[in-house]
């Protein structure tokens, strides 16, 4: 393995969190082996990773065509003529930053740059989070070095011919994630939990989730006569309409999520491939709500999956009102019910994903 010494990667990651945090994960990770290693992040400057990445210290090079692009809910008149605008924007980056490597995160926003791997012989790295990978990172995995993907039946939706080239290491995670996870009782006075109580977290990402948030206020009366206890992440835009309960705790934001899932019991949220990834690595329970209307219904895969494993139970959308009562029940109730999804979940997890994915790109710096 050659030195990475003065070596340069660029990551085109973003549009959503699970396709960014792996790719910094990644890049934390080899920084840390090979504190000269230079890291250059693209992808579009109206989307998460425009906020993200220089927050956490790294460059960002935007692709200005992208901004308000949203893939092939676009118009598919201009979608070529954008990514070929997308395309010329990274030619005048590895012009001033010539990569050794480039790391692709998925969707639309790595398109471009595989392209650029492809006509100038440079290693291409797809980081495949879900189970059923999305468009682009099909339509790349015929160029690409390596694919990494999270779940193990992602392999059977790739062409045969580039199944040498998948490397099952799961979905690498944040170092919080990867160390010692705290007690349920030092994290439950984190938050001002009680630790004696059963204990729900439930979240749907920064923003929150609509249709969970208004199932949790039909079920706060539910929680109350159950002496269930929850934290709640909110988002960022929700209000809650009813004066809640002492035991219901909410937060616009959860932070420290390792915390939160050590506090909890249960764990009732979407099912991203981020999400599943961390409920999997902390053995967490959990019910599952895949987000609807997804161009490539991947999050009800991911799920689908879980479920299969024993690690959780999966709800749609629509059946919020009429099925998470029973669910919740069912599982918060069933100590040994718990104990079980715990451990399959913990078979599902992948904590050295990120060491590992490191490894591999180690051997074509």
């Amino acid at each position: 393995m050659n030195s990475a010494s003065n070596k340069r990667v660029l990551i085109a990651a973003g549009g959503t969190g699970g396709d960014l945090f792996p790719a910094i994960a990644i890049i934390e990770e080899l920084q840390k082996r090979h504190p000269s290693l230079q890291a250059i992040f693209t992808g579009s400057p109206d989307r998460i990773e425009a906020k993200i990445i220089p927050s956490k210290g790294y460059a960002f090079r935007p692709m200005n065509s992208l901004k308000g692009f949203r893939g092939l809910s676009s118009s598919l008149f201009s979608i070529p003529f954008i990514l070929i605008k997308a395309y010329r924007e990274l030619l005048f980056i590895i012009k001033d930053f010539p990569p050794s490597c480039i790391i692709c995160g998925g969707n639309y926003i790595s398109f471009p740059a595989g392209l650029l791997a492809k006509f100038h012989n440079i290693p291409l790295i797809i980081i495949e989070p879900n189970a059923k990978p999305g468009r682009t990172n099909l339509f790349l995995s015929r160029i690409a070095t390596f694919i990494v993907t999270a779940f193990e039946e992602t392999a059977s939706f790739f062409p045969h011919k580039v199944q040498r080239s998948i490397h099952h290491l799961g979905n690498p995670l944040r170092a919080s994630f990867l160390g010692i996870k705290p007690t349920k009782e030092s994290a439950a006075h984190i938050f001002g939990l009680n630790p004696g109580m059963k204990t729900i977290l439930i979240f749907g990402g920064s923003l929150g989730a609509r249709s969970i948030n208004h199932a949790v206020v039909k079920h706060i009366d539910f929680f109350a006569k159950h002496s269930i206890q929850v934290l709640w992440q909110t988002g960022t835009s929700f209000s809650v309409p009813v004066e809640l309960p002492p035991h219901i705790h909410t937060l616009p934001f959860i932070d420290d999520m390792i915390s939160a899932y050590a506090a909890s019991d249960l764990v009732i949220c979407r099912s991203g491939g981020g999400t599943v990834a961390e409920l999997a690595v902390c053995g967490k329970p959990s019910i599952l709500i895949p987000l609807p209307g997804a161009a490539n219904n991947e999050q009800e895969e991911n799920a689908h999956v879980m479920e299969i494993h024993g690690a959780a139970q999966l709800v749609y959308d629509n059946a919020l009102e009429t099925e998470l009562e029973y669910i919740i029940n069912r599982c918060i109730n069933n100590p040994e019910l718990l104990e079980t999804m715990s451990y399959n979940a913990t078979l599902m997890g992948k904590p050295l994903a990120t060491t590992k994915t490191a490894n591999l790109i180690e051997t074509i710096l």
